[in-house]
């Protein structure tokens, strides 16, 4: 169960999954996902698995027939946890073949992040600085706040904003210009948007795949806290 202390609300790892799982996706009144939680609504994928040291968070897509998902959750109990991803793929492509699949860490901002300056929150009076770099983000900025911005000449060239939504919580998505990375300019902004985050009594959150060395060392440098690990399977 989660709890006040000093002010802050404290999640178990396995609770923050579930509430992870409420920001990137769309449930039905039976829990099964069936978009993303986006304005797109482009499909969920047909299994999210959150591991974490409390236990697992599994969701399945509302289209996986029923008769597959007993053997499904099974699997996850046998082997280790290389044999159990590759019992689960094997009887999910009992119902049809993998397209793709995604494996990465999910951390939460849990504590200040206050060694980095503050970034530009965007506004209506200066969201033209984001035209040059960032014209889609500035198309779907409605759903996208608070977003923030370290600027050069007027342009933006460094973002972080509000990827997906809750009430609860809100999960994080940063972008740099490739001429202006190497600069700190994300930790700049993803710590001020994590903070715009914690005043509106929402959980900051912050996931990447394994490979995305860049978006790692973000992670690392902000001391994010790691509660574990997503995996998505089309």
């Amino acid at each position: 169960m989660s709890n006040h202390r000093g002010g802050k609300l404290l999640y178990n790892h396995l609770e923050l999954m579930q509430i992870q799982a409420e920001v990137l996706y769309v449930h039905d009144q039976a829990g099964r996902i069936t978009t993303i939680n986006e304005s797109t609504h482009q499909p969920a994928p047909r299994l999210f698995w959150g591991q974490t040291a409390a236990g697992r968070m599994v969701r399945f897509r509302s289209d996986v027939p029923n008769r597959f998902i007993h053997d499904i959750l099974q699997s996850m109990d046998q082997g280790d946890s290389t044999e159990q991803l590759a019992n689960v793929i094997q009887a999910l492509e009992k119902d049809q073949k993998m397209k793709g699949l995604w494996i990465g860490p999910a951390f939460a901002f849990h504590e200040p992040t206050r060694d980095y300056t503050e970034a530009t929150l965007v506004t209506e009076d200066n969201q033209y600085c984001l035209e040059p770099g960032f014209p889609t983000l500035l198309s779907e900025l409605k759903f996208r706040g608070p977003c923030f911005m370290i600027t050069e000449n007027n342009m933006a060239v460094s973002v972080c904003y509000s990827a997906r939504s809750s009430d609860k919580a809100a999960e994080a998505g940063v972008e740099t210009l490739k001429d202006y990375r190497g600069n700190g300019y994300a930790m700049r902004v993803a710590s001020s948007w994590a903070q715009a985050i914690r005043r509106s009594q929402r959980i900051p959150l912050y996931s990447t795949s394994w490979d995305n060395y860049s978006s790692l060392s973000i992670a690392r440098r902000l001391r994010l806290h790691l509660y574990g690990t997503d995996i998505s399977i089309y």
